[in-house]
């Protein structure tokens, strides 16, 4: 991370962190009804859920924690909900992780001006004279509340993220946390049951109440993971094929990477992004089939030997295609060795014949290629393959995505 940014991000974090006290300062002092039964209660389970959290695919964390603190708000007031979500502060996995101070100092405010800016829109709107706890007013309202609680929580997350990592915003928030809606809606109606049976028996139904929002947090749990095993996976395979090809060890990572670049550039979504940098890692997987005296042979290849070679992207096809949340995507290891001019392989297509992500690859790759030391070629310089680059456009790259990569390694120096 450069200064710059390194510093925006800290002047952020700093601000979201003084804001969020000065929220907690001003509603203490406007709600002083503080209940300490509800404080310890909803702050225990709060505190529970807080530190079983589930990270999210790219940064931040997800749990059921703000379904507590809208009970509390719902039953107690606003002074008591913020004092429940001020146990956030004490996060004991992150400090047992060593998570940097300022992230933790970022957590604690953002949580307690989302809950916050929700906490004083419930308490303006909200009819506690009602006399039936189910008053469709009082409902809409606390549906109300959710979205506030929401969209202020995802989008100062998100902006942090975007400041750190130089992500577009929007990519990001739809990326990151659009999936998660339903989710916060299944966590308003939770509060709400919590809140009526709590109201209506005793504090001792918390017990049976709790139980669905620890299923959904174990939920959560176990998605995320099928997902990072997956991923997992996917490198395990990876480092077999480049185990297999002594010549090309990291030349998939580095060209997931460059090809991120390129998506960067070309403002794709993190969705697409992620996608493209998975295809990208195993673009090269039908190598498990090619002879291993072709891989590693140390001089230029004889037609036999191309033949032989022009095998794997169909063959690396034939594997990703059964990958099911990249098997819209895997033409792109298919057609990654094609041209603009139809003088690729394997089929000879051209043009608007090749998709996107191929022509991502195409070029990512052919640059790994280009600045990679080989036994039979020496390296090029980043100066003489990005002329490289440019000589070649229209012909063997498209023209937008070579413009779009050339762009980002001049900007890099």
């Amino acid at each position: 991370m450069s200064r710059e940014r390194k510093l925006a991000l800290h002047i952020y974090v700093y601000s979201v962190f003084i804001t969020g006290l000065l929220i907690l300062s001003y509603i203490l002092l406007k709600y002083r009804n503080i209940s300490l039964l509800g404080v310890v209660l909803f702050g225990a389970l709060f505190f529970g859920a807080d530190n079983l959290s589930v990270p999210l695919p790219k940064a931040g964390s997800v749990s059921v924690n703000f379904g507590f603190s809208l009970a509390s708000l719902i039953i107690y007031g606003p002074s008591t909900a913020l004092l429940v979500t001020l146990v956030c502060a004490f996060n004991i996995r992150e400090f047992l992780r060593k998570v940097p101070y300022y992230r933790h100092l970022f957590n604690i405010g953002q949580f307690l001006i989302s809950m916050g800016v929700a906490s004083l829109a419930f308490e303006s709107l909200y009819d506690r004279q009602s006399v039936s706890f189910l008053y469709p007013r009082n409902i809409s309202v606390i549906f109300l509340c959710v979205l506030v609680f929401f969209i202020s929580n995802t989008s100062l997350t998100a902006s942090a993220i975007s400041i750190s990592e130089r992500m577009n915003f929007i990519n990001l928030w739809v990326f990151n946390f659009a999936w998660l809606i339903p989710s916060e809606i299944f966590l308003g109606a939770m509060a709400i049951a919590i809140s009526f049976l709590y109201k209506l028996y005793s504090p001792f139904t918390l017990i049976f109440t709790s139980l669905p929002l620890i299923i959904a947090q174990y939920t959560y749990f176990l998605r995320i993971r099928e997902r990072r095993a997956l991923l997992s996976s996917i490198m395990q395979i990876v480092k077999v094929v480049e185990a297999k090809d002594i010549y090309t060890a990291g030349h998939s990572v580095r060209v997931a990477e460059y090809s991120e670049m390129i998506a960067r550039e070309l403002r794709l979504s993190e969705y697409a992004i992620e996608v493209l940098r998975n295809v990208a890692n195993l673009h090269d997987l039908g190598k498990v089939q090619v002879d291993l005296s072709v891989l590693n042979k140390p001089g230029e290849f004889n037609n036999l030997d191309w033949e032989e070679m022009k095998k794997h992207p169909i063959v690396g096809y034939e594997i990703v295609k059964e990958i099911t949340f990249l098997r819209d995507s895997a033409d792109a290891i298919l057609y990654h060795h094609e041209r603009m001019d139809g003088k690729g392989y394997p089929y000879g297509k051209k043009g608007d014949e090749i998709p996107l992500f191929a022509k991502i690859l195409c070029v990512a790759d052919s640059y790994d290629a280009m600045t990679t030391e080989r036994p039979y070629k020496k390296a090029l310089s980043e100066k003489e393959a990005i002329l490289e680059l440019k000589r070649n456009s229209g012909t063997q790259f498209d023209p937008q995505v070579c413009e779009a990569f050339v762009k980002v390694l001049e900007r890099r120096g």
